[in-house]
Formats: structure tokens, sequence, C-alpha cells
């Protein structure tokens, strides 16, 4: 069980503002990133009732709050 409790992956993701505006993530965040998407493909493999379908909306959940996340950084 995770430490973060109720947290999404990309909760914890550093973010800054370029100097062109935009949300920019460290490289090493990306690969944490990824290193948790197939984390989370791997527990997925093992249940029964899941398949890509579920994996493909969990990184959309991510994918979301990173976004709003990249959003709010930007205002």
């Amino acid at each position: 069980m995770s430490d973060y409790q109720g947290l999404r992956v990309g909760d914890l993701i550093p973010m800054a503002p370029a100097s062109d505006g935009q949300a920019w993530i460290p490289a090493a965040a990306v690969v944490q990133l990824l290193r948790a998407i197939a984390d989370g493909h791997r527990g997925l493999a093992d249940d029964p009732d899941c398949d890509l379908h579920s994996g493909a909306d969990a990184i959309e959940a991510e994918a979301d709050a990173i976004e709003v996340r990249a959003i709010m950084q930007t205002r």
C-alpha cells in the first residue's frame, strides 16, 4: 500500500513554469512517472478483472491530474 494514499502520482511530481510560461517537469520526474505506470500495469496484469482498458483509464486519470496542475501553474 502506498504511503501517499489518496494522492495521484502526478500530484507528487515537481512542476515549475518555464521561461515561456509553460509548465515543465524535470526529466527525473518523467522517469519516475513512467516507472509508476509500469508498476501499475504489473499490478493490473495479475488481476483477472482488469485489462488494458483499465490500465488506459488509470493513465488517463493521471494525465488529467497533471494537466490540471499544469494549467494552474501557468495562471
